[in-house]
Order: C-alpha cells, then sequence, then structure tokens
C-alpha cells in the first residue's frame, strides 16, 4: 500500500515546484520513520501522515482544499484505508506545521508529534536551506535572495507570516522569520537531538555569509537573535 500511496503522491505533487514537491515529502517519510524506530511509535500511521502531510498545504493547493484535507481523503479512500485510520492520519495532518503551532496547535499523539518533527527537520541544515534558496528563486526571483538594507521581522502574526508580498520575506531572512526557530518546536527526544545539529550548520552557514561580506551588523543581529531564541 505505501508504495501505491507514493505513486498517488507524486501525482498530486507533480506539478509543484522544485523544492516543495515529492523530492521533500520522501525526505520527511524517511525521516520520519527513522524517528518511528527510536521513539516506538506506530509506522503505518506515521508512513501514512508523512506522505500525506503536504497533498493539501494551503500555500500550494489553497484554504479550502486545505480545510478539507480533500486530496489526502481521496487518496486514502482510493486506496482503501480504513476509516479508523483515516481520522488518525487527518488529525495529524490538520494540526501540523509551522503556521499552525504560530495558533498554539500541535499533533495529539505520539505518531504526530514524530511526523511534525520530521516535517520541521527537513526545513533545517543544509538541505533545508538549500530547499528554501531553490524555491525562493523559482518563486520569487534571484532578487528576493537577500538585502542587506531589509532586516527581517521578528515573531511575525499568522498574517505577517502568510502575506505573500511582506518586504522583508527573502531568503536570508526567512531563517530568522522561521527556519532558526524550528528546534525549539521539536516534540520528541529524538528530534530535539537531531534538530539542535541542523540548527547549528544553519547559524555557521549564516555567520560564514554575513562575515564573508563585512557585515558586522548582520552578525551582530544573528548573535543577539541566536541569545534571545536559546
Amino acid at each position: 500500500m505505501i508504495e501505491k500511496l507514493k505513486e498517488e503522491v507524486k501525482v498530486i505533487m507533480g506539478d509543484v515546484n522544485k523544492g516543495h514537491g515529492f523530492d521533500h515529502v520522501d525526505r520527511v517519510y524517511n525521516i520520519a520513520l527513522a524517528l518511528a524506530d527510536k521513539e516506538k511509535a506506530d509506522k503505518e500511521i506515521v508512513s501514512l501522515a508523512a506522505l500525506l502531510h503536504d497533498c493539501d498545504d494551503y500555500k500550494m493547493f489553497g484554504e479550502e482544499v486545505a480545510g478539507n484535507l480533500t486530496n489526502s481523503r481521496n487518496i486514502m479512500n482510493k486506496l482503501g484505508v480504513a476509516e479508523e485510520k483515516q481520522e488518525l492520519v487527518l488529525d495529524i495532518i490538520k494540526n501540523m506545521g509551522y503556521s499552525k503551532s504560530i495558533q498554539g496547535i500541535r499533533p495529539k499523539t505520539l505518531e504526530g508529534h514524530i511526523v511534525s518533527d520530521a516535517d520541521m527537520m527537513e526545513s533545517i541544515g543544509m538541505v533545508g536551506s538549500v530547499r528554501t534558496l531553490v524555491f525562493t528563486i523559482l518563486k520569487k526571483g534571484e532578487d528576493r535572495v537577500f538585502n542587506s538594507e531589509i532586516f527581517p521581522k521578528i515573531n511575525l502574526s499568522l498574517e505577517e507570516y502568510k502575506q505573500k508580498e511582506r518586504r522583508e520575506d527573502n531568503f536570508i531572512n526567512h531563517h530568522f522569520d522561521k527556519l532558526l526557530k524550528l528546534k525549539n518546536l521539536m516534540l520528541t527526544k529524538s528530534g530535539k537531538k537531531e534538530a539542535l545539529k541542523r540548527h547549528d550548520s544553519m547559524v555557521f552557514f549564516l555567520r560564514e555569509f554575513f562575515r564573508e561580506q563585512g557585515l558586522q551588523n548582520w552578525l551582530d543581529f544573528l548573535e543577539n537573535y541566536e541569545k534571545n531564541n536559546k
């Protein structure tokens, strides 16, 4: 069933730009399975939720589809997933994601904690930064990579975070908007340990990026940000 599910997800994600397509979903799936081993969780529920978690993403499919989890429901019905399992999976998907965490909404079960950690973890570290860079260039253009004159706004509201044309929104600033915050949103012991490693690699990248350009004001901003978000 998992292999059939992967094929269905590939079809749904087929037109999604690189950086947020099936390659991302597959990495989340593999991270989630590794965490499920360590945390002794139900691997079938973890697998289903991990593979389906972006099939109704509001950023790609709109708010209505996201609210109803239309694609996830259709795929699981097509594959004959038992109704009780469907409800467990749908409950995970509707309660995970960074925008939900801003509202204080988090998954309730161990399996939900694992898939949430895996999704956030895949957004950070070197792979996460590269994926964000690719997505930024494809969706917004090269001029949205970095602007040394525009510092990020800290602690965005949900409305500000979702605002597509926010002037502070660029690749580098996105680290401060979201990516550097994710280590503190991990819900499992295994997730917290790995997230810290990935977080440190992003900080190293940003520090070198600013140092090479002689941007002492940005280096100071990074150091202050880290002190205030331990």
